[in-house]
């Protein structure tokens, strides 16, 4: 994702995209505030344990509430939506950090749950990494990176495909978010109530 954004703002030097001078903008606000919310989210996370059913439910309760601003805002047409045209509006920037920020969030609550494999927001390096696996076509109890890996590829088309349906509807943009915003929250609760690992210290 933000190898994206990092080519769009290079880009920018040479007033590329046409048609969209100030997109160098967005990318970079989408730079900094990915890394900002990673920043922060590491570093808090880390202070509080990292691996506390408390701080992951706190992580995700933050990822949730911030994509329903962002909805909330697109509904009530404070912020534009998607544009079909070059029209651009220097407040799409406030969702854009909201949502950058809880994707660094979310990428430090997969590196400290331990997996590694699977990046959350981008695809080219689990498409490398399957391409790699010595072990792709074992038997499915025997690779669960390779299993997780190929989920996390199809969970993310599912995604898109949902995402792009729910834009044609009449909530537009704001739907997706909605639903985004949905399953952070659940999985921020499931975080609360999920049962104590005898190992870890208990949740406060």
């Amino acid at each position: 994702m933000q190898t994206g954004n990092t080519i769009i703002l290079a880009l920018g030097a040479s007033n590329q995209p046409e048609g969209h001078p100030n997109q160098w903008l967005e990318a970079l606000i989408a730079i900094l505030s990915f890394f900002i919310g990673a920043f922060s989210t590491s570093r808090i996370s880390n202070l509080l344990g990292p691996l506390r059913r408390s701080t992951l439910g706190l992580s995700f309760f933050v990822q949730g509430a911030l994509i329903a601003i962002a909805a909330a805002l697109v509904q009530a047409e404070i912020v534009p939506g998607l544009h079909p045209d070059s029209t651009e509006d220097f407040l799409q920037l406030v969702p854009l950090a909201m949502l950058s920020f809880q994707a660094g969030a979310q990428c430090i609550a997969a590196r400290h749950l331990g997996f590694n494999e699977i990046p959350t927001t981008v695809l080219t390096s689990v498409y490398c990494d399957l391409g790699n696996d010595p072990e792709l076509f074992v038997p499915l109890q025997q690779n669960w990176k390779r299993n997780r890996r190929f989920i996390a590829v199809v969970l993310l088309l599912l995604g898109a495909i949902i995402g792009g349906w729910l834009s044609r509807t009449n909530e537009g943009m704001a739907a997706g978010l909605w639903m985004a915003s949905a399953i952070k929250l659940i999985i921020s609760v499931a975080w609360f109530v999920w049962r104590k690992d005898g190992n870890q210290k208990p949740a406060t």
